[in-house]
């Protein structure tokens, strides 16, 4: 079977991290972290666990320097597919490894999306209609291990992986996003973003998730519930696709009338 690792950068966690490795642990061979200075007892409950394979520290925030670091440490695991989440990102809870196989079988596909869900709280996500827009995209991916993959080295907001060509499949797998459902964790994490982007301050208070229309989670994959809400969010995402696609088609249009070359064949 392939074997599948898994990166991580974290930094206290603790608030998550024991439920995190129980969801994580039966779906992936090995995890490599590295560690951004916890003084929680994140450090020392990861390092504990048997899936955790290797473990280092760094100091001063820099995701893209970490990512591409953790990146690094995974490759000497000889991974056949690699997975990236953060530690308050849950799989829900019907997955298993033998759903990860299926996929990481399948000749010709280099990379799987899965949707990513914000909670208010334990029970439920958000779901006005621009949260339900965003989790309608697949911002979350497995993919295939390729020596061209790498992570854009921004200090802040560092997206997913690049360089991994090939044939992208995004799938109705769900995860359950709960770092806001904590005001001292998203205080935290906004005062660390704050002091580096401090003209983002709308972003920063989108966290909060204020006045937010609540939608009961519902964890079996098979209830008429779930089929319905990825029913309506593979709608969206394809009420955005295309707009997407017919402004690049049209932009490469221009481009190609402002060419000097085409310009010079109609003088």
């Amino acid at each position: 079977m392939p074997k599948l690792v898994l990166m991580l950068r974290v930094k206290d966690g603790i608030f998550f991290v024991d439920e995190w490795l129980e969801n994580v642990e039966k779906l992936v061979d090995e995890i490599v972290v590295v560690d951004n200075g916890s003084t929680d007892g994140t450090f020392e409950a990861l390092k504990a666990h048997p899936k955790v394979a290797d473990i280092v520290c760094t100091e001063g925030f820099n995701e893209g320097r970490d990512k591409n670091l953790v990146y690094a440490m995974a490759r000497k695991r000889n991974p056949d597919w690699c997975l990236w989440i953060d530690v308050d990102e849950l799989f829900e809870p019907e997955l298993t490894r033998k759903d990860f196989d299926r996929l990481m079988l399948r000749k010709g596909v280099n990379k799987y999306g899965f949707r990513r869900f914000h909670f208010i709280d334990r029970e439920y996500f958000a779901g006005s209609r621009a949260r339900l827009h965003y989790s309608a995209g697949h911002d979350r991916v497995l993919w295939r291990e390729s020596p061209k993959g790498y992570f854009e080295d921004f200090i802040i907001d560092s997206p997913n992986v690049k360089g991994i060509s090939g044939l992208q499949i995004n799938t109705d797998f769900r995860i359950k996003h709960l770092g806001y459902i904590n005001k001292e964790i998203v205080d935290k994490k906004a005062e660390i973003y704050r002091a580096i982007i401090p003209e983002k301050e709308d972003t920063f208070q989108e966290m909060y998730l204020h006045n937010e229309k609540k939608i009961k989670w519902v964890d079996k994959r098979s209830s008429l519930k779930v089929l319905k809400l990825n029913w309506l969010l593979t709608y969206l995402r394809l009420t955005t696709l295309l707009p997407r696609i017919i402004r690049k088609i049209s932009g490469l249009i221009t481009d190609k009338i402002k060419s000097p070359a085409l310009q010079n064949k109609l003088k």
